[in-house]
């Protein structure tokens, strides 16, 4: 049996699950989805941001574009507690016109919609007029031609793929300088706007042709890219290139920014080689090119030698009827000419004859010669420094030596000075010279300066170098007692001088000669001066002196004094010298022929007993019979 309940319990019942019923709803309470689009149009690869709200609390969103999953920005977009999100699609590659965007969160949906616009980038962004471009487009209609301008003219056309790409390449039309907008549109009749075109900036451009030749000749100037309608202005070399009338060139662009092509005149002054050819117009834009000037041919004949050298100068392509004005031709940056040098009627320079001039530097010298009109001609002679050799290189004074050269002025005088003394020789008709002399008595030990110049046309030779050796003597023999023969000879004296000759502190009597060279030879014998090491020294009238030494020994001891102290017990004594045996024999000395004992040398005695020999502070201890000792002298 079912239990009842009073009527107010039943009333509370019903009370409680409607308060339960409207709690619950307050907490989950269901809203419209939605999806904002900024912005709602643009071209392939832009990014939109989506505002999303209405979708389930905390769930994950996906974006599609046209029913494909779209790339977002976080890559996992989740919503809210509330069921909202902010995030960035990046639309896709797509043809142009509307496409469908879906959000949703696998329950819940919103459609919204997004219109693709064209788009196109160049490549490159910068050049002159006929710069080959690569224009890529996307977001056009699939398969339609698509036609590229750039600052209004027509670049090229090309049909766009499947996916609504395209590629065109062209070359930049002619357009006055700065940025030109790049366009695209197809015949779908879709177009790039002012925020999907490209930029391409035009710089200007100058051709010179032809870009090389002599000063004075024409030159056609033509360019593009300048400001339409603009005056250009020309600078030949960094200044404003003049007319023949000396005023300044100009030249006006057409609407579309072309000059030219229109024919200059090159300064007739110019020098040679790269100079720098400059157009500018009225707003600044420059465009730069080169002209190489030629030079004018001025020949030199001979283009080398030494100063003083005679040449001809000839040249070619000057001003016809005019002249070379006294110092306009010149060398190494002096005047030269003294009188005027005419020139023909095809321009031809009358041949000249000149000098070259003193005091130029070695090596190459410009010669230049300039006309009435400013026409210049280049052309360079090589100034030859001469040579001077001297052989042999060392020797006495009053010895032969001979000097040579060559690279001097033929059969010029040239003046050749030895330690200070002059003497004149004379260049061959080959430039050559060749002396004998004699190293003069003026000459210095040790190095001397040998030099050659000729005079008044400039040149001189590098210094050559002569070296007269010091005086030196030498003694034969070395060493040996007082009165021994010697031969003392000596070199790099003064000639035809008294030597003094000195052994210790003895000087000998008699003065040697020297030769005209310098030598001497003398020939004495050993004065009694102490044993030892005595100096030698040889000394002329002018201060030249040479030493060395002689070893002086001491004479031997005769054998009496030596054997004094045995002479009673001594049977004989022998030595052996040169190869012969020498003895000495107390009982027969008249006939022995030892005379005496050296220190250093050995001998037998024969002693009639045991004994000791003490002599010169030395002992010798000998026993009856022969015996054989070293003697040590005092």
């Amino acid at each position: 049996m079912r239990k009842k309940y009073p009527s107010i319990v039943r009333v509370l019942v019903v009370l409680a699950m409607v308060v339960t019923l409207t709690g619950v709803l307050a907490i989950a309470p269901v809203y419209a989805q939605a999806a904002v689009l900024t912005p709602t149009q643009g071209p392939v690869g832009q990014s939109v941001n989506v505002a999303a709200s209405g979708f389930a609390g905390e769930s994950i969103l996906t974006a599609k574009f046209d029913g494909a999953t779209a790339t977002t920005a976080p890559a996992v977009v989740e919503t809210t507690v509330a069921g909202a999100a902010n995030f960035a699609m990046l639309v896709p590659t797509a043809t142009a016109g509307t496409h469908l965007v879906t959000i949703t969160d696998g329950v819940n949906s919103v459609n919204e919609y997004f219109t693709v616009i064209p788009k196109v980038t160049v490549s490159p962004i910068k050049g002159p007029v006929g710069t080959a471009v690569t224009v890529t487009g996307s977001g056009f209609a699939a398969g339609y031609t698509v036609s590229v301008s750039v600052g209004g003219k027509a670049l090229g056309s090309a049909l766009s793929d499947s996916t609504g790409a395209v590629t065109v390449t062209g070359a930049v039309p002619t357009l006055d300088a700065g940025a030109q907008d790049v366009t695209g549109q197809d015949l779908a009749g879709y177009s790039t706007n002012n925020d999907t075109k490209a930029t391409f900036t035009v710089t200007p451009t100058l051709v010179l042709n032809p870009a090389t030749g002599l000063g004075g000749s024409i030159v056609s100037v033509s360019g593009s890219g300048f400001e339409g309608d603009d005056t250009v202005s020309m600078y030949f070399a960094g200044v404003p290139w003049l007319d023949t009338t000396a005023v300044p060139y100009t030249l006006t662009a057409t609407s579309d920014g072309k000059i030219g092509p229109a024919n200059l005149v090159a300064p007739a002054s110019a020098g040679a080689g790269v100079t720098e050819v400059k157009a500018e117009d009225q707003h600044a834009n420059t465009a730069i090119a080169n002209y190489t000037v030629t030079s004018r041919p001025l020949t030199v004949t001979p283009d080398s030698g030494p100063m003083g050298t005679r040449v001809m100068i000839t040249g070619s392509n000057m001003t016809p009827d005019h002249e070379i004005l006294v110092g306009a031709l010149q060398i190494g940056g002096n005047a030269w000419n003294t009188a005027k040098i005419d020139i023909d009627t095809g321009g031809m320079i009358a041949p000249t004859t000149l000098d070259v001039l003193p005091g130029l530097t070695y090596g190459a010298n410009v010669v230049t010669a300039t006309d009435e009109m400013g026409l210049t001609a280049v052309g360079v002679f090589t100034v030859v420094r001469p040579t001077l050799n001297v052989s042999p290189t060392t020797g006495p004074k009053g010895s032969s030596v001979t000097v040579t050269g060559a690279g001097w002025v033929p059969n010029k005088p040239v003046t050749v000075t030895f330690a200070g003394e002059p003497w004149p020789v004379y260049a061959d008709a080959n430039g050559n010279i060749a002396a004998a002399l004699q190293v003069p008595a003026t000459a210095v030990t040790g190095a001397n300066a040998v030099n050659a110049d000729d005079s008044a046309l400039g040149n001189v030779a590098a210094t050559a170098t002569f070296t007269v050796p010091g005086a030196s003597i030498a003694i034969t023999p070395t060493e040996g007692q007082q009165g021994t023969a010697v031969t003392i000879t000596g070199t790099g004296f003064q000639g035809y001088s008294g030597i003094t000759v000195t052994v210790g502190a003895y000087q000998f009597p008699t003065t040697p000669l020297t030769s005209v060279l310098g030598a001497f030879t003398f020939s004495t014998t050993i004065p009694g001066v102490a044993p030892g090491s005595q100096v030698v020294q040889a000394k002329d009238g002018v201060g030249a002196s040479a030493t060395t030494f002689f070893i002086v020994k001491q004479a031997p001891e005769t054998v009496e004094t030596a054997l004094a102290g045995i002479m009673d017990k001594l049977v004989i004594v022998w030595d052996y010298a040169g190869g012969d045996w020498l003895f000495y024999d107390p009982a027969d000395v008249a006939g022995s022929d030892l005379d005496g004992l050296s220190s250093g040398t050995g001998y037998w005695i024969k002693v009639t007993e045991d004994c000791d020999l003490i002599y010169g502070g030395h002992s010798y201890s000998l026993t009856a019979g022969w015996n054989n000792i070293g003697w040590l002298g005092l």
